[in-house]
C-alpha cells in the first residue's frame, strides 16, 4: 500500500516537457471489482490527472494535463443500461496554466462518488477501481473499429439505395411521360363529353324550373284560400271559447257560491275538545288569536267572556258533550263560554289555549274523546269496550233539537285514537330497523328522548321517532307513569333547561288530589311509615339497599342486601311481592316499587349509588 501511494505520488507531482499519449480505453470486470483503464504509449511523460463527480449529472470526469488522445476527440455510446458506464466524451479544454484532455463518462447508479482507487499497472495502464457490476466490459480501440466498420457498411448501403433510387426515380418519370400523353387525350374526350352533359343538364333544369314556378303558383293560391277559411273558422271558434268562458265562468262563480264548505265550528275557533274519564271532565278551545289570562273575564250568569276581537253577532254551538260547557257564540263583547248551571270548573290558559276541567260522577269504561274542527267532528271511545264511527247525520240527531247545525252533510269523520308515550330511561340506545339486535341502527336516542309506543314484540318494543319507526329494546324505555322519582326528577331539571313544560299532556288525565296521597321521596325512605322488620309478606325495603342490578339478561333483577347486615342479600324481578307492595320496574339505574299501606299508594325508588345524585 505504502509503494502504490509513493508512485501515485510521483505520478502526480512530476511535470514533463513533452505531451503523454493515450491509445485506448477500456472496462474490465472481474470477481472482485471493475477497473477503468487508460492505456498509455509509454510510461515515459506520463502526465498529472484528477477526477470529478457531479451527482446532479450523474457525471464523472477524469482529466489528464498536456496529454493526447490517439483516437481523437468524440462522443461514444457504450452501453445504455450499464449500472457503470454508459456514455463517453473526449475533448480538449485549456486554461491559463495548461491544456487538459478531459473523459467525460456518462455513469449508471453504482458510481456516486469521485474517491475512487487509482493504481499504475503495467508501467503503462493507469487504472480507476470502480464498483463490483455485472458488465461485459468494453475495450474502445474495438468498439471504434466496430462503429467504423458499421459506418462503411451503413455507407455502402446508403450508396446502392441511392442508385435503386436514381434507378428508380428513371423509370417513375418514363412511365409517368406516358401517362401523361395518356391523360392528355382522355382530358380532351372528358371536358367534350362534360360539355354535352352540361347543355344538356342546363336544358332540364330550364324545363323542371319552369315546371316548378306553375306547381309554387297552384300552391300558393291553396294556401291563401285555405289560409282564408281558416280563419273565418279560428273567428267562429274564437267567439264560441269566449261564449263558453262566460258560460262556466257564471256556473263556476255559482257553483262556489253554493259549495262553499260550511265551517264544523263558530268563525275565529280552531278546534274544541271535549275529554271524560276517570272522573275527570275537561273542555279545550283554540281560538285563531292567542289568548291572555288578564282577558278572561269573571264568571257571571254561568259566562265566561274572553276579551278577543271576532264578529259582533254569531251562531250559537250548542255542545251537549259533557258537563262543563253548553254552548259558544260571539257578541260585541268577545267569545262567550255558557257554563252548564251548578259548574265550577278551574280555568287554565296556556299558549293561547282556554282549558276547562271539573270533577264528574260518571263511570266511564276508559276515555271518551269529542273533537271538533272546521272540517268535521271526531268522537272516540278509547280503551273502552266499544268503539265506534258514525256519519254526520247520526252523529247531529244526538244533538238537541234547537242546536244549529253548522257542518256540511257531505263531511267525513275520522277515528284518531290516543297513544301512550314511552321515555328513553337508559343513557343511550339504539333504535333498530327490525326486532333484532343485528339489524340496521336508524338512530341514537338518548335518556329523555319521547317514543310513540305501537306495538309489543317480546324483547323489543315497536315505537315511532319523528319520522322514523323501528325498534328498541324494552328494559331501555318506560312509560311516564313507571319512571322513579330520581327519572322524573333529571327529566323536569332537563325540561328546565330548555324552558320546556315536563308533560302538559299526562296531567289532564290524572285523578284528582282529593283521592290519594303523592309526594317524591327523591331516594329517601318514608319518614311516615312505620319501619317494620322482615315478615314473610315480603322484604321490607326500609331495612335493605340497593347494591346491583343485572341488566344483560332477558328479564332484569336487582340484588338487595340488609342495610345492619350485608351479608343476606335478595334478588328480585318486576311483579315480585314485597311487604306491602311489589316491584312496579326495573332499569337500568335504578328499581321503582308500589306500595300500598293505610289506603294510600306510593311509588318509592331507589337507584344505584353515584347515579344521578341518589344515594351514595
Amino acid at each position: 500500500m505504502k509503494k502504490i501511494k509513493v508512485l501515485l505520488l510521483l505520478f502526480l507531482l512530476t511535470s514533463y516537457s513533452f505531451a503523454a499519449e493515450i491509445k485506448d480505453v477500456s472496462l474490465l470486470c472481474q470477481k472482485e471489482a471493475c477497473q477503468l483503464v487508460f492505456q498509455f504509449v509509454s510510461p515515459k511523460n506520463l502526465p498529472s490527472f484528477f477526477q470529478k463527480y457531479e451527482a446532479s449529472s450523474k457525471t464523472l470526469t477524469v482529466a489528464f494535463s498536456e496529454t493526447d488522445f490517439l483516437l481523437g476527440e468524440g462522443s461514444f455510446d457504450l452501453s445504455a443500461t450499464s449500472p457503470l458506464i454508459q456514455k463517453m466524451k473526449v475533448f480538449k479544454e485549456k486554461s491559463k496554466k495548461t491544456t487538459l484532455l478531459k473523459f467525460e463518462f456518462s455513469v449508471g447508479d453504482l458510481i456516486k462518488s469521485d474517491k475512487n482507487k487509482i493504481e499504475l499497472s503495467k508501467q503503462t495502464d493507469f487504472v480507476i477501481v470502480l464498483p463490483k457490476a455485472k458488465d461485459n466490459g468494453w475495450v474502445l480501440t474495438k468498439k471504434f473499429k466496430e462503429l467504423k466498420k458499421a459506418a462503411e457498411k451503413a455507407a455502402l448501403e446508403e450508396k446502392k439505395r441511392i442508385a435503386e433510387e436514381k434507378k428508380a426515380a428513371e423509370k417513375a418519370a418514363l412511365e409517368e411521360k406516358k401517362l401523361a400523353a395518356k391523360s392528355t387525350l382522355d382530358e380532351k374526350k372528358r371536358i367534350a363529353e362534360e360539355k354535352k352533359a352540361a347543355e344538356q343538364a342546363a336544358l332540364e333544369e330550364k324545363k323542371l324550373a319552369a315546371k316548378l314556378a306553375l306547381e309554387e303558383k297552384k300552391r300558393i293560391a291553396e294556401e291563401k284560400k285555405a289560409a282564408e277559411k281558416a280563419s273565418l273558422k279560428e273567428k267562429k271558434l274564437a267567439a264560441q271559447e269566449k261564449k263558453n268562458a262566460e258560460k262556466a265562468a257564471t256556473a263556476e262563480l255559482k257553483s262556489s257560491s253554493e259549495s262553499k264548505p260550511v265551517s264544523a265550528l263558530i268563525d275565529g275557533v280552531q278546534e274544541m275538545i271535549a275529554l271524560s274519564s276517570f272522573g275527570i271532565e275537561q273542555f279545550q278551545l283554540v281560538t285563531d288569536d292567542k289568548i291572555v289570562l288578564s282577558n278572561v273575564g269573571p264568571l257571571k250568569k254561568q259566562v265566561i267572556t274572553i276579551g278577543l276581537a271576532g264578529p259582533s253577532k254569531s251562531p250559537v254551538f250548542k255542545i251537549n258533550r259533557g258537563s262543563i260547557v253548553k254552548s259558544v257564540y260571539w257578541n260585541s263583547y268577545g267569545l262567550n263560554l255558557e257554563i252548564q248551571p251548578g259548574i265550577e270548573p278551574s280555568i287554565l290558559v296556556r299558549n293561547g289555549i282556554l282549558i276547562l276541567q271539573t270533577l264528574s260522577e260518571k263511570k266511564i269504561d276508559g276515555i271518551s274523546y269529542w273533537h271538533a274542527k272546521p272540517n268535521g267532528i271526531h268522537e272516540r271511545q278509547w280503551l273502552g269496550s266499544k268503539s265506534s264511527t258514525t256519519s254526520f247525520d247520526a252523529f247531529a240527531k244526538k244533538l238537541e233539537p234547537e242546536s244549529k247545525k253548522l257542518v256540511s252533510v257531505a263531511q267525513t269523520f275520522y277515528l284518531r285514537p290516543t297513544t301512550r308515550e314511552l321515555i328513553v330511561v337508559s343513557e343511550e340506545i339504539e333504535l333498530f330497523a327490525s326486532a333484532n339486535q343485528k339489524s340496521q341502527v336508524l338512530q341514537r336516542l338518548v335518556f329523555g328522548d319521547r317514543l310513540v309506543s305501537l306495538e309489543n314484540t317480546g324483547l323489543f318494543q315497536k315505537v315511532q321517532f319523528k319520522n322514523k319507526t323501528g325498534f328498541v329494546y324494552k328494559r331501555a324505555v318506560s312509560f311516564r307513569d313507571e319512571l322513579s322519582s330520581i327519572q322524573l326528577e333529571r327529566l323536569k331539571q332537563m325540561a328546565f333547561e330548555k324552558g320546556e313544560n315536563l308533560d302538559s299532556i299526562v296531567s289532564r288525565f290524572e285523578k284528582n288530589s282529593e283521592d290519594r296521597v303523592t309526594y317524591s321521596s327523591f331516594g329517601r325512605r318514608d319518614p311516615f311509615v312505620e319501619i317494620k322488620g322482615l315478615v314473610e309478606e315480603g322484604i321490607n325495603i326500609d331495612q335493605v339497599e340497593l347494591v346491583g342490578i343485572i341488566w344483560e339478561t332477558e328479564e332484569p333483577m336487582a340484588i338487595l342486601a340488609e342495610s345492619k347486615n350485608p351479608a343476606i342479600s335478595y334478588t328480585v324481578k318486576e311483579g315480585d311481592k314485597i311487604l306491602n307492595g311489589k316491584v312496579l320496574k326495573i332499569t337500568s339505574t335504578d328499581v321503582l316499587f308500589l306500595i300500598q299501606e293505610f289506603g294510600v299508594s306510593r311509588r318509592y325508588s331507589m337507584g344505584l349509588p353515584d347515579k344521578y345524585g341518589s344515594l351514595k
